[in-house]
């Protein structure tokens, strides 16, 4: 009998592995253009280079990042549901279906990211008050957008709604929200600094997945069953 039971779960750990392996995988190429642009980026030695990346990687996040995490986060909450799916062809469907959407919330949130930034630059020199003020907005800007890719893969509702929602959870249970944006940031950050190659392989995705976990768990606690279950995809 433990000889069964051992063998499920060996089964059911290796069939995640392999989903995690090839969600991932699909994440890396998709935003592979980001990533060239970032390896640039970061071996540029002339202020001309950054005046041409910078701008370039602003563009590319609405248009790829946020796009491809929004299908990683649909196909990492099928996961934790235990769907039954098709990884490859999932992640498509759903960047297909919610491209629209990710793309105008990338758009919001890239220009906001944009602002706080060239405020942080200008404070730096004149305030230090107004820069620390700036770096928390930063934070939550940060918190905020991983709520709302998880409200965005768990809802079928108009964007104004989940904006709403996703500043009650953030308020309502700041410990949760600033916890999971700092496990996904240990964890990318940590797979990085160990191997390339382990990121490239589980790592992003590995950790949305856990983030999804969390929201699934932490939102099932203060809403009633009937909202939690309403999920849309």
């Amino acid at each position: 009998m433990w000889k069964e039971k051992a063998y499920m779960v060996a089964y059911e750990l290796s069939d995640m592995l392999i989903q995690l392996f090839i969600a991932n995988l699909l994440w890396i190429l998709c935003n592979s253009p980001l990533i060239i642009l970032g390896i640039q980026l970061r071996l540029a030695t002339s202020i001309e280079s950054y005046f041409v990346l910078l701008p370039l990687l602003t563009l590319g996040l609405p248009l790829f990042f946020f796009p491809t995490t929004q299908a990683l986060f649909c196909v990492m909450r099928d996961s934790v549901l235990q769907r039954p799916s098709a990884t490859i062809k999932d992640f498509f469907s759903y960047l297909k279906k919610n491209y629209k959407e990710t793309l105008q919330l990338g758009i919001l949130v890239t220009g906001t990211l944009v602002g706080l930034c060239a405020a942080a630059y200008y404070s730096w020199f004149n305030s230090l008050i107004l820069f620390t003020i700036v770096l928390i907005a930063l934070f939550f800007l940060m918190v905020m957008t991983l709520q709302l890719f998880s409200f965005q893969a768990h809802f079928d509702m108009p964007l104004l709604w989940k904006l709403n929602r996703c500043r009650q959870l953030v308020f309502a249970r700041p410990i949760y929200s600033i916890g999971a944006f700092l496990l996904i940031a240990v964890l990318n950050y940590a797979g990085t600094e160990i191997s390339i190659a382990l990121f490239i392989c589980i790592i992003p995705a590995a950790s949305i997945f856990a983030a999804t976990l969390l929201f699934y768990y932490q939102y099932k606690r203060i809403t009633t069953k009937s909202k939690v279950m309403d999920y849309h995809q």
